[in-house]
This record gives structure tokens, sequence and C-alpha cells, in this order.
């Protein structure tokens, strides 16, 4: 797998795509020339590996994945707003912001029909090749049956990947583990969330026991963006933390970091603004990386979609709210690169020439986006904001300790550790973090030299101690830790914080201004489920009992 393999097999997918679905036409009234069935299609080159691609793909989705982070994670919170030409645009996320969407929204409509598609894909996948199907590898050879279970492993793991935002977004839905026929399809019911919570575990459960799913230190740099096993584990904890199982996380958690296989960069900074020191570093456990390939595949549509209008040049979306940026201490360089000001000055390609962000004419109500979408012109070969190689994080190291830290607190374990780990993470961000925005010229959020945290300082006031509210401590970590990263909306859910911190949200005027947590009650969540799949299958899947 070359290293931005994942940013270039549209191709096999479609190919992967047709020769698995089926039409009918009532004016061809003649025998087919020839067809292609499973078995036809792994003993072709590459077959097998073609359909693990396959499995894959979904997350270059531009909008229903990609973006879809953003909208879900960040601007159904008091993160972020919408943003948009004005209020109208994009409306389809004021209505499930706002907190009571329509069975009808789009954008819940969109989520539900891609995250089914990618278990479709993913459910093709291991229905086809089992530990005992003759594969063709490159060149003729047959599959190694390690490879093979190494696939099956990593299958599992992408389904259960793509079932948990449906779990998070809608707690009970189908469970389908297998292609479906067409009498099947219109049969499809509702599981309800411990039963989907099973589901989901079973599948990581299974990849995590496979002894042919690599540790990431066995992974080559060519194969970057596939899962490991220490990714696995990190997602595992994260579902079991989202329903309420700290104690199950702890060990997970525990073996990603003994493994030592992953550690903090020194600068903040450099995890958004480079691939090798960032994306691709030691702090990376699950990260799809993108390429802009000329004449192949462009990079993603985020930084386009979510960077400043005028002449940005980007279409406003994701405005971070003025009540993330007063969540930030005084002296965190993470508000920095994290929060882009209306003023703002960066350099252009040349490093001499400037550009001014004006994100004033817009919907953009605290005049603000979202740092970690920029990329600056030195990985913009053309100047195009989708032209880049922009990426993001699925799961970094920083979340591990957060979340062992966050285990260890609410479990009544170790809390000296847990203390340990919270101050690891904030003194990166305090004393080993640029202050000031390197590819910027003026950002109103820099730190000035006179307020630069040394390490004396940061020992001295900025340490979280043993007798502090370790809770509270670590949730406001985790919100200027991973702002703007699509994690938000996750967090408040499973602290069941949601309600009560967008009521509150809603009462503030950025709330009342976006209508963003104006009517959300305790009906809010889970989501309604697409009203259009309940019409499909006639009354089979049921609404939520909220909705």
């Amino acid at each position: 797998m070359k290293k931005y393999i994942i940013s270039s097999v549209w191709g096999m997918a479609l190919l992967v795509n047709f020769l698995f679905s089926s039409c009918t036409s009532d004016f061809l009234d003649r025998q087919p020339l020839g067809s292609v069935d499973e078995s036809v299609y792994l003993n072709s080159e590459n077959g097998g590996f073609k359909l693990l691609i396959n499995c894959y793909t979904p997350i270059l989705d531009h909008w229903s994945f990609q973006q879809m982070k953003f909208d879900m994670g960040d601007q159904l919170t008091d993160d972020c707003m919408k943003g948009g030409s004005d209020a109208a645009d994009r409306v389809v996320i004021t209505e499930v912001s706002r907190g009571n969407p329509p069975a009808t929204s789009s954008m819940l409509r969109d989520l539900w029909n891609h995250r089914y598609q990618a278990i479709s894909a993913c459910n093709v996948f291991l229905s086809t090749v089992t530990p005992e199907t003759e594969v063709i590898a490159d060149g003729g050879a047959i599959v190694a049956k390690e490879n093979i279970l190494r696939w099956i492993a990593e299958a599992k793991f992408l389904r259960a990947f793509y079932y948990f935002d449906l779990a998070v977004m809608f707690q009970n839905v189908p469970i389908i583990d297998h292609p479906l026929t067409a009498t099947e399809k219109k049969e499809i019911s509702k599981s309800d969330g411990n039963a989907v919570k099973e589901f989901i575990l079973k599948d990581l459960n299974d990849a995590i026991s496979e002894s042919n799913l690599p540790s990431a230190s066995q992974i080559p740099e060519s194969e970057f963006g596939r899962v490991s096993k220490e990714a696995a584990l990190s997602f595992r904890a994260r579902v079991k933390m989202f329903f309420g199982d700290d104690q199950g996380a702890l060990p997970d958690l525990k073996n990603v970091i003994d493994s030592g296989q992953f550690g903090l960069v020194d600068d903040y900074e450099t995890l958004f603004n480079s691939v090798a020191k960032g994306y691709m570093s030691k702090e990376a456990i699950f990260l799809t990386p993108r390429a802009y390939i000329p004449n192949y595949t462009t990079g993603s549509v985020v930084p386009q979609m979510c960077i400043g209008r005028n002449t940005t040049g980007g279409w406003g979306g994701e405005c971070p709210t003025k009540n993330l940026v007063e969540e930030y201490e005084i002296g965190d360089p993470r508000l920095t690169h994290t929060v882009m000001s209306s003023g703002d000055i960066f350099y252009k390609g040349d490093g001499v020439t400037t550009e001014l962000h004006d994100y004033s004419g817009y919907d953009d109500y605290s005049l603000q986006h979202n740092r970690k979408i920029w990329v600056d012109y030195s990985r913009r070969p053309d100047g195009d904001l989708m032209h880049t190689d922009w990426s993001f994080f699925h799961i970094r190291y920083a979340d591990v300790l957060l979340m062992y830290a966050e285990c260890l607190i609410e479990t009544g374990g170790d809390k000296q550790l847990a203390v340990d780990i919270i101050n690891k993470v904030r003194h990166r961000a305090f004393v080993t973090t640029s202050p000031t925005d390197s590819y910027a010229k003026y950002r109103k959020f820099n730190i000035s030299g006179d307020q630069k945290i040394t390490e004396e300082v940061f020992n001295k006031k900025y340490k979280v101690k043993i007798s502090d509210d370790l809770r509270a401590a670590v949730r406001h970590e985790r919100r200027v830790e991973f702002a703007g990263e699509g994690l938000r909306l996750y967090d408040l859910l499973r602290w069941k914080m949601f309600v009560s911190t967008m009521q509150s949200f809603g009462k503030t005027d950025e709330g009342i201004y976006s209508g963003t947590g104006t009517n959300v009650t305790d009906k809010t969540w889970p989501y309604p489920i697409p009203q259009t799949e309940i019409d499909y299958v006639g009354g089979s899947l049921t609404q939520n009992d909220n909705y």
C-alpha cells in the first residue's frame, strides 16, 4: 500500500461497487455476454485487497464523513457555530443544533446513509473473504492466510468504527451484519442501544484478539493509515467510555501507553501544520493521510468549507465561539493554534506578501475560524484550499492519555498518576509549544514574550494538584486540547452534560443569535431516525421514542 493509497483508491472503489451492484432494464431483452460474481472477482489479481480498500474509502467522503466530523462533533455544541454566507446557508445544521430537529433533516439522513453504505462495504468484504477463501495477490500468488486474517480484523474494526457514529447520534439503530436480500431490506428493524453497543464491542474484540493485526511499530510508513492493534485498543476504550464503562476502558488505555510506541510531539503547533512532524508523528494513533495529486485526486473540501470568506477564499464554516475562547487560561498557546480571528494577518507563499483575514460580512457572529483547519500556502501548490495535504486525526496520543487520566479519576484509581498525566499534556501546551503562530505576521491570540509560561511559572501556577477538582480539571483539559477536532459532542453526551451545557449556551448572545441549544431538552437526544428510512421499510423500523 503506498503512503497515500487511501487517498487514491476512488477508481478501485468504483470498480468494486460496480461489480457488486446489479440492475434491471426492460429494454435489454438479451442474455448477458458474461458476468462476474464474487468468486470470479476474488480470483483476479488483488481482488480481495481491493475489497478491503473499499472498507476504508468511506472515510474519504468529503461531506458525509470529513466535513460531517465537524458539523456533528463541533457545530452541534457550544464549541463552534455553523457559519456560512448567511443565516439560511447550511440551515440543515441549525435544524439539528437548536435541539428539535425534524425527522426529515437532510443532515441526519446523509449521516445515516453514509455510515450504512460504509457498513455495507465491510459486510460485503466479511461475507466474501473468510479465513478459508483462496485469494489471488498481485502477480498471481496466493495470499497468505495470515494476511487474510489481518484484513478481516481491519474490516471488523472499520465496521465498528462506522457503527459507533450511528450509536452516538441515534443510539437505537438496525444491526446489519451481512449483505441484505431484497426481502430483508424491507424488514429492517432497530435494536436498542445496549445491543448496538455489544455488536460494536464484539467486532472490536474480534479485531484485537486477532494475532495477525499488527502493532503500530510493525506497520511500515508505506502503509500508514491502516489499522493497528493500538488503534483498535484506543477506539475500544473510547466506545466503552461512551457507554459508561470506565473500568473496562482502563486496561485498553494502559496497554497503549505501556507499548511505548507513541508520545506527545513537543510543539502542539506542528500537529496541524506538518505531515511528517504532525500527522505522521509519534502522536498519531489512527489517522487517514490525505494528499493532493494533480489530475488524480484533490485534497479535502474541509479547508475550503471551514475557512473565512472574502479574501481568504473559503466558504466561512466552523466558527469557534466566544464561549470556547473563554475556556482557555491566559498564557495557553493552544488558543493561538486553535482559533483564528478577523484581523489576523498570514504570510502567503513567498513568505513576504501577506493576507489580511476579514471575517465580516457573512454569518460569523464570533468573527473566528478553526486554525486547525487552516492550511498555510507552503502546503498549497497552486493556492487552492482544496489542493492541499490537510488531514485530521481520528485518534491521537493525547486523547489516550486524557482518557486514561479520566478513567483513573472516575474509578477511584491512582489520583497522583492521573494528575501526572494531565500535567504532562499541560506541560506540552504551556512550556514547549510555540507561543506565536509561525505562519502569520500578526495573530490576535499570539502570546507576547512577557506572557510566555516558563518552567518555573508552570510548576508554580499551572500544574494541576491532587487537591484540585480532578473531574473538572480533566474535562477542561479535554475541551481546550481537542477543540475544533470533532470530539465535543461525544464528550458532552457521555458526561451527561449535553442538555445542561446546551441549555446554558442557548441563553447566551451567541446561542440566541444562532439558535444553537435554544430548544435542547432531555428529548433532544437520541436524534430522530430519518423518516425516509422508516417509510422505505413500511413501518418495521420505528422512530425513536422521544420523537
